[in-house]
């Protein structure tokens, strides 16, 4: 059997495959279908996090390889979201434009087939949500270098929200402009935040350079492309959208720059075994107020992996505490938690308990993979 004879029968393996697998996946989606009728009659929100990622982690306990654990949740995530769309089509507010870290994020858990509605401030994001005019809303919360993102921290506060997923995405910015050099490039568009995370690159390369802020990565990217002497800090994704040159790669000062991000929604989620709770609250003004209300959580021990102060806006000179830690709202030792939390508070609102990701494995979006059109 010759090489070329050797590759066309395995490939006539594949298309067999392929036609079964087709078969399955339209069978799979009629039960989506009907499922989708049952919750229209009855109310039921299309959008269940937990149910999906359920399926994703009874998948990849099941993976045998292959084919990874990552790219087995990279595929159900289209199957999910074409499922969705045969219901309900999710729709998913986010700050934009179209290519910020936010859209990628969003993309990140929901597909591509959701559809997407870009907002110019966190505000509208938030409000979209809260008038109905979007399912979920998808926000950036903290950064692993920045820390908190102030103004979520405070819309978290003030709006009627649950959180429902969170996801980590790593942060690999680019340079991009109209040009081909980066000696040539004039001015510097990015993001505030951007602009910090490379801050010591951009004195090493560029420090005649000036540096002009932009509402966010996406839109620094679209004042490069007007501009034939300057260059965005940006992701690759939002480079490629306005046509633009890569003059460097990796300009971020540190690797495992990484962003947590939540997505909102308005009910509670059920209980998947491997959920995440997060919080705030605010103590009385006296000695001890806060070891006496984080008591409970150590006399249970119950794993805190994040706690942060931030002022109240609407108080002068009270400070709000944004806690996460391990476990369901509604496991029963979490439950005699918060009952005792909320006796030795001036202040408890639960945000919402969700599926737990791990910060040490953010979603990453291969610079190759996208160049030569492997990410859609």
């Amino acid at each position: 059997m010759t090489v070329t004879e050797e590759i066309q029968a395995l490939r006539e393996g594949i298309d067999g495959l392929d036609r079964e697998l087709l078969e399955l996946l339209n069978r799979r989606m009629d039960y989506a279908r009907r499922i989708g009728e049952i919750k229209a009659r009855h109310g039921i929100d299309p959008f269940d996090p937990a149910r999906e990622e359920a399926i994703c982690r009874c998948l990849t306990a099941r993976n045998r390889g292959p084919l990874s654990d990552e790219s087995v949740r990279a595929i159900y995530r289209e199957i999910l979201a074409a499922s969705r769309i045969l219901q309900q089509p999710l729709g998913v507010a986010f700050l934009g434009p179209e290519w910020t870290y936010s859209h990628l994020a969003a993309i990140s858990l929901f597909g591509h087939n959701a559809r997407y509605v870009p907002h110019r401030t966190l505000i509208d994001v938030f409000d979209a949500l809260n008038k109905n005019l979007a399912h979920i809303a998808l926000v950036p919360v903290e950064n692993s270098l920045e820390g908190g993102i102030a103004q979520t921290m405070d819309l978290l506060y003030e709006r009627p929200v649950v959180i429902v997923r969170e996801c980590y995405l790593e942060i690999a910015h680019c340079l991009a402009g109209r040009g081909g050099e980066v000696a040539a490039v004039k001015r510097i568009y990015g993001h505030p935040h951007a602009l910090a995370q490379c801050r010591r690159w951009v004195f090493e390369n560029l420090r005649h350079a000036e540096l002009h802020e932009s509402a966010s990565t996406a839109q620094a990217a679209q004042h490069a492309a007007k501009d034939p002497e300057g260059a965005a800090i940006c992701s690759l994704q939002a480079a490629c959208h306005h046509g633009l040159k890569i003059l460097a790669e990796r300009v971020e000062d540190h690797s495992g720059n990484t962003t947590r991000f939540f997505a909102l929604g308005h009910r509670k989620n059920a209980p998947t075994g491997h959920d995440k709770t997060s919080i705030l609250f605010a103590v009385p003004d006296k000695p001890g107020a806060l070891y006496t209300a984080l008591e409970p959580f150590a006399r249970w021990q119950l794993n805190m992996t994040r706690i942060e102060s931030r002022p109240n806006r609407l108080m002068p000179w009270q400070y709000l505490f944004f806690s996460d830690f391990e476990g369901h709202r509604d496991d029963p030792q979490i439950e005699d938690s918060l009952q005792a939390l909320s006796e030795r508070t001036s202040f408890l609102k639960i945000l919402g308990s969700y599926p737990r990701s791990d910060p040490m494995k953010p979603i990453r979006f291969d610079f190759e993979k996208v160049r030569f059109g492997g990410e859609n």
